[in-house]
């Protein structure tokens, strides 16, 4: 009965500190999206398209560098990595709950945004809708891994874990619309492959 009882109290605790590792997890990648891209954020589409052209006349001059790619900019894939090997460290609990997440899972969908930001075709039509796919992706990687998602991160439902993917994408779609405009000199900068992402 002790042991029961004791037995219980580790598990709640156990799941009670996973939600909070995701939790935490979540918040850091937030923050970074937030601070990463927000300060060099486009205001409007007209700002937007003067930049769209600074980068069409930049394509005359420059010669599109070979493919690169950071996996999800603005040091969230970095810092994911970085969390989560901090955090696995901390006990064998969280080493076994976060055990094959040394990745961020989505990273693919980054990749492939990065592969249609680094030539920067299309204009503003073109960007939106690479970020838009993007945020789709996460989506469905939620919604495909929610019971996996719901189990390693100690949620009630599927739904709960889907949930905190659409946060997570719409934090992430956000990012990239306000700080993935062209000639910032980021690289994440739509067009980023033609002189590192300056106009000049």
């Amino acid at each position: 009965m002790v042991y029961n009882i004791v037995m219980f109290s580790a598990i709640k605790h156990t799941l009670k500190n996973r939600k909070v590792v995701i939790g935490f997890i979540l918040t850091i990648i937030a923050l970074i999206v937030y601070f990463s891209f927000f300060r060099t954020l486009t205001v409007s589409p007209v700002t937007e398209a003067n930049k769209m052209q600074q980068l069409e006349q930049a394509k005359t001059m420059h010669q599109l560098a070979s493919f690169s790619t950071d996996g999800c900019s603005g040091n969230v894939s970095k810092n994911w990595q970085t969390v989560v090997r901090h955090m696995s460290q901390t006990s064998e609990s969280f080493a076994q709950m976060l055990e094959g997440a040394e990745s961020i899972p989505f990273e693919y969908a980054c990749v492939e945004h990065d592969k249609v930001y680094h030539p920067g075709e299309g204009g503003y039509v073109g960007r939106l809708q690479a970020d838009l796919q993007l945020r789709s992706e996460i989506i469905s990687y939620g919604i495909e891994n929610a019971e996996t998602i719901q189990t390693r991160a100690g949620l009630k439902t599927p739904e709960e874990a889907i949930f905190l993917f659409e946060l997570l994408a719409d934090a992430i779609y956000r990012g990239v619309r306000l700080g993935g405009a062209p000639c910032t000199g980021e690289p994440y900068a739509w067009g980023y492959g033609y002189n590192a992402g300056k106009c000049t």
